[in-house]
C-alpha cells in the first residue's frame, strides 16, 4: 500500500474520532488536547536526546505538557464545572522549570548543559505553555458550537496542508504553473506554488466561516477581516510546519512518531496547528481592543 493510500485511510478513521471527542463533553475535549500536547512533547524530547544525549526525559516532557495544557483549562474555571484556579498555570510552569534545571545540573555534562536544557524545555514550553492556549478557543458543554473557533482553525490547517500537498505534487510544474522549491534545505518537497494555493484556500475558507465560528468571542468579522485572518492562519500554519520539519532534520529523524499511520506522529500531523491556534487566541484579543 502506497503512502497516499495510507494517509487517506488514516484520515478517514481519525477525523470522525477527533470530531466525536470534540463534540461529546469537556472531558473528551480537554483530554484530546492534553493527549496530543503530551505525545508531541514526548516526540520532541526523543529527537533532542538523539542529538544531545543526556538523561531520558521523554515521560517528564509528556507529563509537563499535559499538566500545562490542563492548567490552561483550569485557570479561568471554564470547564468541568470547577471554580477558577488563578495561579495554577504559573505555579505549574515554575515547578516544571525547577525540575528540568535540577535534572540538567545533576545529569548533563557541562559542555552540553545549556543547549540540552533549552532544547528539552522547548517541549513543554511550545506544546504546553504556548500550544495549551488552544483550549481557550473552546467552551464547556456538549456540541460543536462549543468549539466552533477551534474547528475553524483545525479545518483551515487541514485544508491548507491538503491543498498545498496536492497542488505541489500534481499541478506545480505543469501547464502554466512553474515549480519553485519553498524551503529546500528544510523540506525539499514543498513548493511556492503549493504554498500559495494552500494560502488562497485558507483565506477563502476563513472569510466564509469566521463570522459564525468566532461570533461568540465578541468580534465582528467582515470580508476584509476574514481574508486577513485567513492569510495569518496560512502563514502561521506553514511556519509551524517548517519549524517541526527543521527540528526533525536537525535531529536526523524522518518522522517524529508513528501514531498516525502514513502521516507520522503528533508533530508531523499537528505541526501547523500548534503555532496557529495560540496565535488566534492573541489575535482575538487584539481585534477586541481595536474594535473598542
Amino acid at each position: 500500500m502506497n503512502n497516499l493510500a495510507q494517509r487517506v485511510i488514516t484520515a478517514v478513521i481519525a477525523i470522525p474520532v477527533v470530531f466525536f471527542l470534540l463534540w461529546f463533553c469537556d472531558y473528551t475535549r480537554i483530554g484530546l488536547m492534553c493527549f496530543l500536547g503530551a505525545v508531541g512533547a514526548l516526540e520532541w524530547a526523543k529527537m533532542v536526546r538523539k542529538k544531545y544525549g543526556g538523561p531520558d526525559v521523554r515521560f517528564l516532557a509528556f507529563a509537563a505538557s499535559l499538566a500545562l495544557t490542563l492548567a490552561w483549562a483550569l485557570k479561568d474555571g471554564l470547564f468541568f464545572d470547577l471554580p477558577a484556579v488563578p495561579f495554577v498555570l504559573g505555579m505549574t510552569m515554575l515547578s516544571i522549570l525547577a525540575i528540568y534545571i535540577a535534572i540538567a545540573y545533576a545529569k548533563v555534562e557541562i559542555e552540553s548543559l545549556f543547549p540540552w536544557l533549552v532544547m528539552q524545555l522547548g517541549a513543554p514550553l511550545y506544546l504546553g505553555l504556548w500550544g495549551g492556549m488552544n483550549v481557550t478557543l473552546m467552551k464547556s458543554g456538549q456540541g460543536f458550537e462549543q468549539c466552533y473557533a477551534f474547528l475553524l482553525l483545525v479545518t483551515s490547517m487541514w485544508g491548507c496542508d491538503t491543498v498545498a500537498y496536492f497542488f505541489g505534487k500534481f499541478v506545480a510544474g505543469k501547464g502554466p504553473f512553474g515549480r519553485h522549491l519553498f524551503a529546500p534545505t528544510i523540506s525539499p518537497k514543498k513548493t511556492w506554488e503549493g504554498a500559495f494555493a494552500g494560502t488562497i484556500f485558507t483565506m477563502l475558507w476563513v472569510m466564509f466561516l469566521a463570522p459564525k465560528a468566532l461570533a461568540g468571542f465578541g468580534v465582528e468579522f467582515d470580508i476584509t477581516k476574514g481574508l486577513l485572518l485567513g492569510l495569518l492562519f496560512a502563514i502561521a500554519g506553514q511556519a509551524g510546519d517548517l519549524l517541526m520539519s527543521a527540528l526533525k532534520r536537525w535531529s536526523g529523524i524522518k518522522d517524529s512518531g508513528n501514531l498516525f499511520v502514513g502521516h507520522g506522529g503528533v508533530l508531523d500531523r499537528c505541526d501547523s496547528f500548534y503555532l496557529a491556534a495560540p496565535m488566534l487566541v492573541l489575535l482575538l484579543d487584539f481585534f477586541k481592543v481595536i474594535a473598542v
